[in-house]
């Protein structure tokens, strides 16, 4: 069963919760370290927890500043990264689409005057009228 593709902007539920995933293994680390740091200055568990948590809680909102700011960022670029890609995409259609036009139409221009000048060459009158103008056509 083939899955239906996903907007970029119905993804924002997942990068929210990957951006709690990374700020809770970041604040946990950080923590281990400061604990480990306090720990071998002192032997008493209650300062160490005191002085652990003084470490800790100066660094949560910077984290929570740069992980949100960097996936408020990242996830714009990709908006407007998927935009121009789409932008493009359709002027790419639209340009395709008149040279195929065009190709057809010299094809059958073409066509139509080789058989009028072949009707010529022979006598017989040539009363096929010339293919329309793409340009010009109400279908465009």
């Amino acid at each position: 069963m083939k899955r239906d593709r996903v907007t970029l902007l119905s993804t924002r539920q997942t990068w929210i919760s990957l951006g709690i995933i990374i700020l809770f293994v970041s604040v946990v680390a950080y923590a281990v370290i400061a604990w480990q740091y306090e720990r071998a200055k002192s032997q008493e568990i209650l300062e160490v927890v005191f002085a652990t948590v003084k470490h800790v809680s100066p660094f949560v909102l910077p984290m929570i500043v740069i992980i949100v700011g960097l996936f408020e960022i990242g996830g714009e670029i990709m908006i407007r990264f998927t935009s121009l890609i789409q932008r493009v995409r359709s002027e790419g259609k639209a340009e395709g689409k008149a040279e195929g036009k065009a190709e057809v139409y010299q094809a059958w221009r073409a066509d139509w005057e080789r058989r009028r000048q072949e009707a010529d060459a022979k006598g017989i009158p040539f009363n096929d009228p010339p293919p329309p103008d793409p340009g010009n056509s109400p279908q465009s």
